[in-house]
């Protein structure tokens, strides 16, 4: 404090304020709380890894708004393979189970870690293809997309404030340009980033420029016409309005997973506003061990038990291969 005089006391007074930070997976955790130490960081798999990789994007939207499009299953052969026919996906692959049947049934269990879906639709003899997809406190979410037993990642659903949200996915490898069907999705291009608070990690096809839609490759190749999955969800999450007014949801079956997780927060929420009673997770970092996925189990097979040793963190299945999936993204 140059301006101030030598004897002035003012500099007693007057602090910085300071969080304790944690480097892990390349990213800088910061503790926000009250307590002199903070909490353990969640045991997520892909953060503890150390060929991890990272993509963020900036989403305009609150961050529910944008979580509840992970832990929704059915939208997949919508908005990601609407313009796909199960007879383009190989017979007795995952792709053909899921287009052949676009409205599966559901589970919903509440974990230690969160919530913890599983939608289930036919596959071959006397058996069922599941998707298991799993929401974590506080918002984190773990997509169903893939084999279970071999998927290691995560996404952070990061609020920058109530209507912009930083989407953090970690996880082991590298995320590249795939098929689906007849059209190749690539991931999403973004902007140079800016000192501006909201000038960073944004897509390069955005709300302004319709997501650059490309009308004839909608006409014959392309449900959307966006060519990036995380785009698709985007477009969707972000029309809605940086806030979607759920006063006037009609919520079906399927939003089973989304009606249980929002229970389990604002449950969450008053138990430590009324009872200071700690959220789930918080001081029990190994509960995040877990994995999401595709799985085949017998058709009279409890699905959790079924899937105990496939959700596991840090399990080897050398048995496993994605060609299961038939060769589709969002699968």
């Amino acid at each position: 404090m140059p301006n101030e005089p030598e004897e002035s006391s003012f500099k007693q007074k007057v602090r910085a304020v300071a969080y304790p930070c944690v480097e892990r997976a390349g990213l800088i955790w910061a503790y926000l709380g009250p307590r002199e130490t903070p909490p353990p960081l969640p045991d997520l798999e892909p953060t503890l890894l150390a060929d991890s990789s990272i993509q963020i994007y900036q989403r305009e939207c609150n961050w529910m708004q944008a979580l509840e499009g992970d832990i929704d299953t059915c939208h997949t052969v919508f908005l990601h393979l609407g313009s796909v026919s199960a007879d383009e996906a190989p017979p007795g692959t995952w792709a053909r189970h899921a287009l052949a049947d676009r409205a599966p049934r559901y589970q919903v269990s509440d974990m230690d870690f969160g919530v913890m879906y599983g939608a289930y639709r036919p596959a071959e003899a006397d058996t069922n293809y599941w998707r298991i997809a799993n929401f974590l406190f506080p918002f984190y979410a773990m997509v169903p997309t893939g084999v279970l037993g071999l998927e290691i990642r995560v996404r952070a659903w990061v609020p920058m404030d109530d209507e912009h949200t930083l989407a953090i996915t970690v996880s082991r490898g590298s995320q590249g340009t795939r098929k689906a069907g007849r059209q190749v999705v690539n991931p999403p291009r973004t902007l140079p980033n800016t000192t501006d608070w909201y000038g960073r990690f944004r897509c390069v096809a955005n709300a302004a420029n319709d997501y650059q839609i490309d009308r004839q490759a909608q006409k014959s190749i392309s449900y959307t016409g966006i060519d990036a999955i995380f785009l698709q969800d985007q477009a969707v999450t972000e029309s809605m309005g940086p806030i979607y007014d759920r006063t006037n949801e009609r919520l079906g079956s399927s939003d089973a997973m989304v009606i249980r997780t929002r229970k389990r927060l604002i449950d969450a929420a008053k138990a430590l506003r009324d009872s200071d009673k700690v959220p789930p997770g918080v001081d029990d970092p190994g509960v995040y061990a877990v994995r999401s996925g595709g799985a085949v189990i017998p058709r009279d097979a409890d699905w959790i038990e079924a899937t105990r040793e496939l959700r596991r963190a840090g399990v080897a299945h050398p048995g496993l291969s994605r060609d299961v999936l038939g060769g589709m993204p969002a699968v």
